[in-house]
């Protein structure tokens, strides 16, 4: 319950141009270890767990995969500002 709101203002904080550069990878790099143990988890529950049902299994796949297109989307926003910025002529470091 009290995840949501916390990686919610970690990517709000990392993808923010107003917080320092050393707070911003502060937050990517906890925004990251939220995201990898959670993929962890349900790709472990999917593949190494057994006596699960097949529904249950194709059920924490999916949402692992849910899981994995969101933070690649993370990821891509991320860079995707840092060419901005540099196609600006700022430079970056």
């Amino acid at each position: 319950m009290w995840v949501n709101p916390l990686l919610q203002a970690l990517i709000d904080a990392a993808q923010s141009e107003q917080t320092s550069r050393t707070i911003r990878i502060v937050c990517t790099i906890l925004v990251s270890l939220l995201y990898l143990i959670g993929l962890a988890c349900l790709f472990l529950l999917v593949f190494v767990i057994e006596g699960q049902g097949l529904f249950i299994r194709g059920f924490f796949l999916v949402m692992g995969i849910i899981v994995l297109a969101d933070y690649l989307k993370f990821l891509k926003a991320l860079v995707r500002k840092r060419r901005k910025k540099a196609s600006k002529g700022y430079p970056v470091k």
